[in-house]
């Protein structure tokens, strides 16, 4: 008979077990890394190992569900303005356009490989790469087209950090207009040559997800191939919507609606639950109603780098949208802040407080839940994002006695957390069981 697997088990002062606060949270993990034991205090009968994690919060690993990991590479470059410089969205984006064709694959895993190290420290165990750096700079693809990918999935196995990789499908550069010479790298040239190298990192195991990249950069027909693809192997669907009027503007010339109603005629918002659209800012009043039962992937520290707006939080959850967030551009790697700018920026456009509070009024559990939980959904993941039994054991520590947190009444830690703290106290990360930092 073989041997049953090693347990060990942790204990902290406080945590998070299957969505509820409890003190001195015990936990067992087998060596597959699943949680078997989860429960309020250590029980009478123990594995031999028992890892006492002290002073801390046990929570989730937070799950990130929108990143562009090369931009990093521009993090404090499109911080001073020229004498002519709109400083825009659309002139950030061209300082983004260089960066991303002055890589090269070794590059791409290098930058990729340090934003996902980052993520980690901050506490975060799974992230869904929207990648839409595919060919050499020309356009011609490598002697494996998927090369690109496979760097940012080496990346993620060098760091341990979970990957969910959205294959990004670019085709224009808008209604009529052939790809700029910055973008030809993006762009596979056809939507079966773009779903050749999906099947291929399919069938290998990776975690896949579609991802037309906007309604500018993906024409209605591509849409609906794409979502009919989406749907019949179960994948989950993401696009950037509505983040720029602009782009709601060139929607309405070319199509007569707005990109949520072309999507919704497009076939990506048939399957319940299984669209994110990233950003979702400026909508149309019908609009929300049809996104309803899928989710909003907010990243407010872009967002608001960038000058696109605040997303209207309270009209997306009254329209039962679900929402997630991200590190999108990745000037900042810390869902903390992104959590607790999407409360400030809801308090700000609604002059009101505690905007994003639970049933029971608690602020602090509520973002947590969209940290972790919100991501998982939209990534497709929903194993994750929750200590419980069954579940991966991903989950971070919070130390007590960071300078952030000291002397603060353990029973307030998350909300002081996650409305007045960084990730900078999270001090312990694991991933399916493998303590990471």
């Amino acid at each position: 008979m073989s041997e049953e697997p090693e347990t060990v088990a942790y204990t902290a002062a406080f945590g998070q077990l299957a969505g509820a606060w409890v003190s001195a949270p015990y936990v067992e993990v087998d060596a597959a890394g699943t949680v078997v034991r989860a429960q309020s205090g250590r029980p009478e009968h123990t594995p031999p190992i028992v890892y006492d994690l002290g002073r801390a919060l046990l929570l989730p690993g937070m799950v990130n569900a929108h990143s562009h990991a090369f931009q990093r590479a521009i993090r404090g470059a499109t911080h001073r303005r020229g004498a002519h410089d709109p400083s825009s969205f659309w002139s950030w984006r061209e300082a983004m356009y260089r960066a991303a064709n002055s890589l090269d694959p070794e590059a791409v895993f290098t930058v990729t490989r340090d934003c996902y190290r980052e993520m980690l420290r901050a506490g975060i165990t799974c992230v869904g790469e929207f990648h839409y750096l595919h060919h050499a700079p020309d356009g011609r693809p490598y002697a494996d087209p998927n090369e690109l990918s496979r760097q940012v999935i080496r990346a993620a196995n060098t760091v341990g950090i979970r990957l969910v990789l959205l294959e990004v499908y670019y085709a224009r550069a808008g209604a009529g207009r052939e790809p700029l010479p910055e973008q030809r790298r993006f762009c596979d040239g056809s939507v079966d040559a773009y779903l050749r190298r999906i099947d291929v990192l399919r069938a290998e195991g990776i975690a896949i997800g579609v991802a037309p990249h906007s309604v500018r950069a993906a024409p209605r027909e591509a849409l609906r191939e794409l979502a009919a693809y989406a749907h019949q192997h179960g994948l989950p669907l993401h696009m950037h919507v509505s983040e720029q009027p602009q782009e709601n503007a060139e929607c309405q010339a070319e199509h007569g609606c707005s990109p949520v109603a072309l999507l919704a005629a497009s076939g990506c918002l048939t399957r319940p639950g299984a669209f994110t659209a990233v950003h979702a800012i400026h909508l149309d009043p019908d609009d929300f109603a049809t996104l309803s039962g899928h989710n909003v992937c907010a990243c407010p520290t872009t967002e608001a780098d960038l000058g696109d707006g605040i997303i209207p939080v309270g009209e997306h959850l009254r329209h039962d949208v679900q929402l997630a967030l991200g590190s999108d551009s990745n000037a900042v790697v810390d869902l903390v802040q992104e959590a607790r700018l999407l409360e400030m920026h809801e308090r700000l456009r609604t002059r009101a407080r505690l905007c994003l509070a639970d049933r029971d009024g608690h602020v602090g559990h509520a973002l947590l839940s969209l940290a972790t939980r919100g991501g998982a959904r939209s990534l497709g993941r929903t194993e994750l994002g929750e200590i419980r039994v069954g579940a991966p054991f991903d989950a971070c520590t919070v130390d007590l006695d960071h300078p952030s947190l000291a002397r603060i009444d353990p029973a307030l830690a998350l909300d002081a957390l996650l409305l007045s703290g960084t990730a900078a106290a999270i001090d312990r990360v694991f991933v399916g069981g493998v303590r990471r930092l």
